[in-house]
């Protein structure tokens, strides 16, 4: 477990700093690639779902 620093002070003298990446870095790209895309739910575990969902609603009658 890492950790925090106690006040301001402490933190300006830590000699690292974690920022989010900015939008024109290369890091930022890639995940802005990997993560925004919606690829949405796989038509076979959807299936799955709304037929599971039928059988709990009908068991819940």
């Amino acid at each position: 477990m890492t950790q925090q620093p106690a006040n301001q002070a402490e933190r300006a003298a830590s000699p690292f700093r974690v920022e989010r990446p900015r939008a024109g870095d290369a890091v930022g790209h890639a995940l802005r690639e990997a993560y925004e895309r919606d690829l949405g739910l796989p038509e076979d575990m959807s299936s799955l779902l709304h037929r599971l969902n039928r059988v709990l609603s009908h068991s819940a009658d």
